[in-house]
């Protein structure tokens, strides 16, 4: 239960800043949106840009051979869960 309740806070924080960088409402993303299709105007150098935005943000870098990879919005929230958990595993 408690898992789920900070996915959803982190899922709710992802969201937040995409709109944030978007400066449109994405309130409409669920888990299974695609990133590219369910936001308004996002090419591929927007998406870059949205990444290195999210990395500010969450304070963690996105390895360029997963870019590629992020295709979902439940991918984009994995990921950053994996690599805040593993930078706290470090620390």
């Amino acid at each position: 239960m408690q898992d789920e309740k900070q996915d959803q806070e982190l899922f709710a924080r992802i969201v937040g800043h995409i709109g944030e960088f978007v400066e449109t409402d994405v309130s409409h993303l669920t888990p299974q949106s695609h990133i590219g299709n369910s936001i308004e105007g996002m090419s591929s150098l927007k998406m870059i840009e949205l990444l290195l935005y999210l990395e500010d943000c969450f304070g963690i870098d996105f390895d360029e051979s997963v870019m590629d990879t992020l295709e979902t919005m439940q991918d984009l929230e994995n990921y950053i869960r994996q690599t805040l958990e593993a930078s706290r595993q470090r620390a």
